[in-house]
């Protein structure tokens, strides 16, 4: 009989209908609801991509396809999945809770977000492994996955046939990633060194010997990581006749790609007379979705999965 592990799946979350937008922006921001004209900035946002935002379901598909490989992988242990949100229904706690009703008593966690980052994804395990005390649980955590092979051989693969589309022309390359508030910097988050290395493997994996790396998506309060995408770009843009922007902080389609690089990046590319062009994004790529099987596999649960 093979033991059962709960895998527990966190992801930020997203509205899924109209009415979450107020109750997904109050808790984006810890609990102050936002003004009508903020919800309805969100809510235009979402309407330039085509309504909301497809996070929900290409989680839901990269959860189930990391589950449906780690069991297969497997001779003694069955993984049972279940996924929790930061900031939407199911929360985390919801899914601790569930594993819990479920018979869990072990299981492993794991962030879709590739670098660890103490602002970010540390709040997520905080979340898990306090409700998990509750009921003597033990969870295992995978921190960081940023450093497998199967992560970088997606972004250099996707990297690579994007250059080839743009080879007619004098390309430039930008790397991006979420932006954080410089005053988590200064408490030692080691977030952009890690990003800035694995932009530099994949950059080294395709022959690159210029690329530039920028940062996207800052929120709109306090000082925040630069510099910011838009800069990086004017800055290119006069040196090139495309530019390739290479998301390589974000995991799948989400309202960060499709509107803030998808629209406002290629606006501005327009404006600026070069090509746009954007490195497909990962969603439910086995390749890529190998990487965090891989690095779930690589937790001590009793050596009794296969690597």
């Amino acid at each position: 009989m093979k033991q059962k592990i709960g895998l527990l799946v966190m992801a930020y979350g997203t509205p899924e209908t109209e009415a979450d937008l107020m109750p997904y922006y109050t808790s984006i921001r810890r609990g102050y609801a936002p003004t009508e004209a903020e919800v309805a900035v969100l809510k235009q946002r979402y309407d330039a991509i085509g309504g909301l935002s497809p996070l929900a379901a290409i989680t839901k598909g990269q959860a189930e396809l990391l589950a449906k490989q780690l069991n297969e992988a497997s001779d003694s242990i069955e993984y049972e999945l279940f996924i929790g949100h930061k900031h939407m229904a199911p929360f985390i706690e919801d899914a601790v809770t569930a594993m819990h009703e479920a018979g869990v008593t072990e299981a492993v966690a794991i962030v879709m977000a590739p670098y660890f980052s103490m602002f970010a994804t540390a709040s997520y395990f905080e979340r898990a492994k306090r409700r998990a005390a509750r009921y003597g649980m033990t969870i295992g955590e995978v921190t960081a996955w940023n450093e497998e092979p199967e992560f970088l051989a997606y972004w250099s693969r996707a990297l690579q046939a994007t250059l080839e589309t743009v080879k007619e022309s004098k390309a430039g390359v930008i790397f991006t990633a979420h932006s954080l508030p410089y005053h988590v910097i200064h408490m030692g988050d080691t977030y952009p060194q890690m990003v800035e290395a694995t932009a530099q493997r994949i950059a080294a994996e395709v022959g690159l010997t210029e690329y530039t790396m920028a940062w996207q998506s800052a929120g709109v309060r306090g000082d925040w990581l630069t510099p910011d995408v838009a800069e990086v770009t004017r800055q290119v843009a006069q040196h090139v006749e495309a530019i390739v922007y290479v998301p390589i902080g974000f995991v799948c389609d989400h309202l960060e790609i499709l509107y803030d690089n998808d629209i406002a990046c290629k606006a501005l590319c327009e404006e600026l007379n070069v090509m746009y062009q954007r490195v497909p994004m990962p969603n439910t790529d086995a390749v890529f979705v190998k990487a965090m099987a891989q690095a779930v596999r690589r937790l001590p649960i009793k050596d009794e999965v296969k690597a």
